[in-house]
């Protein structure tokens, strides 16, 4: 246990918080009764100054075309920020469980978007539809359409109206029934979450094993062309081989650029591991371009090492030529920069390849995936350059889902970046000295899993943009600038071990699961970043960091579920019962605890606890902080602590986890995905 010395700048710190805490406390308690809420009603606001909750990707998609989705705007009591919803149905929800109440307040008012006067229908796909922006209704004097033939593409949609003609006009037309807002209050929404990606997880790595075994039996082919024998080169055999047949390539050194343009499987004898062995087959291209061109489907790649790529990282000419004149899309221009760059593998149109064995030397990206060309890889091997600025993507995926195992990406920009690659499996891969290891862009469903991470520049796993539903599962990041940091919604971020980071992980991503994670010496453990709060953090253990946990701006962060929290090193020293007293690790004084001994004092003093009874009364003293209220006495998960903490601390390499086992509510094992990892 550290010993308390009050002349160091840490223990000056804590003493100063406590003179502070009897200032703020006055102050807090003199501006407790300086407005009443209820003394006016709030008019309604533009949808786009409200923090928005709800769907994220697929408002993108309805926005993008003719429909439309139903909203709801809160002002709530203790929040400053006006709250947008995406669906009736996820305010409904919101409201369930009693968390929003606690950290934002009572609602002061609702109002609901209307569609009187909107020309309400379907889209020729079955989604809610709607001439222009509706109008705003407190949501008591609406009536609502349940039950209609019109949907969302998250399911069922709520139309509400101001009139009960006009919502018994659509009922006629489409179906349903009008109700009042206590029917739609009390009534349950299958509200696609976070949780049921968790539980989705070990399906998906089923779905990922499934690929694995189609594609060794797609890539099994009947030799009909051998390199040498039948045919001077590659390329050569490649033309003279039959569709569906396979070109063998024997050990040596294969200089050229090849074209492959029907379904064939090119199997060299080996990469030849990390150096190549005088046992390989190497394929060296001219220095400029693609050494391997994949322009047809279900093509196999195996056995082989490639090199001689050129150095362009992107075309920019590709981007500009297909720009329409009043500017594209930004997600557009990347895809076409972006794709358009030299690779040891490019493909593109084709889907169905397989790339197995495979070592690429690369100057720019080792393998290019472009428009539609889904790919499943195993033991492929990429080593990027040294610098990240020099060189690019370990695999890009543009439009093209991938399915990665047993593979290994050092150097370069991203080990691995994928763009709109929805459905994509990571697994079992090692990534090193990237930009970023893994790196999410509008790419939505994807399994990020039993993955470790090295001395990563920006992070160990990072997702941008606003996609939904993935799961980032039992990965080990290490030395990085940040471990995990996952945007969007619906995200399920859980078993990860996060060690020796400057940031362990972000709650980014918009009702979300952050569970079972162990996060262990970083700099700052966790760091909450949205405004308003909607995920759940449970059930986490934080040891040894230099500080557990910190929060923007916003509302007041609850880190539990119900009765569990999450376990925090040093929240249960001093004389109450262990788990028994709140932890705030937003707090000075907690902060401290588990650093300075003398934390414990000032934690017990008067001050601290008149400050104590005023959070989550005043929202000037919850804003920008996290509480949780039912701290755990042991960590969740000691042994992975032990692994990451003791003298032999990374000896047996990444930590793994048990994640694929299903339990039941009691914690019963019931099932498994392939056993335990």
């Amino acid at each position: 246990m550290a010993v308390f010395d009050p002349d160091t700048a840490r223990s000056r710190r804590v003493r100063i918080a406590a003179v502070g805490f009897v200032a703020l406390a006055a102050v807090a308690t003199a501006g407790a009764f300086a407005a009443d809420p209820s003394e006016s009603v709030p008019e309604p606001v533009r949808f786009d100054d409200a923090v928005e909750l709800g769907l994220s990707s697929e408002t993108d998609a309805l926005m993008a075309g003719d429909a439309t989705l139903p909203r709801v705007q809160v002002f709530y009591s203790q929040l400053q920020y006006v709250v947008g919803y995406n669906g009736v149905g996820a305010f409904v929800d919101s409201r369930s469980d009693g968390r929003t109440e606690r950290q934002f307040g009572y609602p002061l008012v609702a109002y609901v978007e209307t569609f009187d006067h909107r020309d309400p229908g379907r889209t020729d796909s079955g989604l809610f539809s709607a001439t222009g922006a509706g109008g705003w209704t407190p949501v008591g004097e609406a009536r609502y359409v349940v039950g209609s033939d019109a949907r969302t593409p998250a399911g069922e949609v709520v139309v509400p109206f101001r009139d009960r003609e006009a919502a018994a006009a659509f009922a006629a037309d489409h179906g349903g029934s009008v109700v009042g807002w206590e029917a739609v209050r009390t009534r349950s929404f299958d509200v696609d979450s976070a949780a049921t990606v968790r539980s989705l997880a070990p399906e998906r790595w089923r779905t990922a094993t499934g690929r694995l075994a189609a594609a060794e039996e797609r890539a099994d082919r009947p030799v009909s062309v051998v390199v040498g024998e039948d045919a001077p080169t590659i390329d050569a055999a490649v033309a003279a081989a039959p569709p569906n047949t396979t070109v063998r390539v024997p050990p040596g050194t294969y200089k050229e650029n090849v074209t492959v343009n029907r379904s064939v499987t090119i199997a060299g004898a080996g990469a030849g591991g990390e150096r190549g062995d005088a046992g390989a087959t190497r394929v060296v291209g001219n220095g400029t371009g693609s050494v391997i061109t994949v322009r047809a489907p279900d093509v196999a790649l195996t056995g082989m090492r490639i090199a001689g790529t050129g150095n362009e990282t992107r075309d920019p000419e590709a981007a500009r030529e297909s720009r329409d004149p009043e500017g594209e899309a930004w997600d557009t221009n990347i895809q076409l920069g972006y794709g358009h760059g030299d690779a040891g593998i490019k493909a593109v149109g084709a889907p169905g390849l397989v790339v197995d064995d495979v070592a690429i030397d690369a100057g720019a990206s080792g393998l290019l995936l472009r428009e539609g060309s889904h790919a499943t890889v195993r033991e492929l091997f990429v080593d990027g350059t040294d610098e990240w600025q020099e060189g690019f993507m370990g695999i890009t995926g543009m439009e093209s889902r991938v399915t990665v195992t047993d593979s290994r990406f050092e150097g370069g920009r991203d080990g691995i970046y994928l763009h709109r690659a929805d459905g994509s499996v990571v697994r079992n891969s090692t990534f090193a000295d990237n930009r970023y290891g893994t790196h999410l862009m509008y790419t939505g469903d994807a399994l990020v899993a039993d993955n470790a991470f090295r001395n990563e520049l920006f992070a160990g796993v990072t997702v941008m943009t606003r996609p939904a539903g993935n799961a980032i599962v039992g990965n080990d990041v290490r030395g990085s600038s940040a471990g995990i940091q996952a945007s969007g919604t619906r995200t399920y971020v859980g078993h990860n071990t996060l060690v020796g980071n400057e940031l362990g992980f972000s709650t980014s991503a918009r009702g979300s699961l952050y569970e079972h994670n162990v996060v262990v010496d970083n700099e700052l453990g966790a760091r909450a970043t949205t405004v308003v709060p909607s995920s759940r953090v449970v059930a986490n253990d934080f040891v040894g960091n230099d500080d557990h946990a910190a929060a923007g701006a916003g509302a007041l962060r609850v880190w539990a579920d119900g009765d569990r929290g999450n376990y925090w090193e040093g929240a249960n020293v001093g004389p109450h019962d262990p788990g028994s007293r709140a932890y705030r690790p937003t707090s000075p004084v907690d902060a401290a605890l588990h650093r300075e001994a003398g934390a414990v004092t000032v934690r017990e003093s008067p001050a601290a606890r008149l400050l104590d009874r005023l959070r989550g009364t005043v929202p000037g003293a919850r804003s920008g902080s996290i509480v949780d209220p039912a701290p755990a006495t042991e960590p969740y998960h000691p042994d992975r602590v032990d692994a990451v903490t003791g003298a032999d601390a990374g000896a047996d390499g990444p930590v793994r986890t048990d994640w694929r086992v299903a339990s039941d509510p009691d914690g019963n094992a019931t099932a498994t995905a392939e056993g335990s990892a």
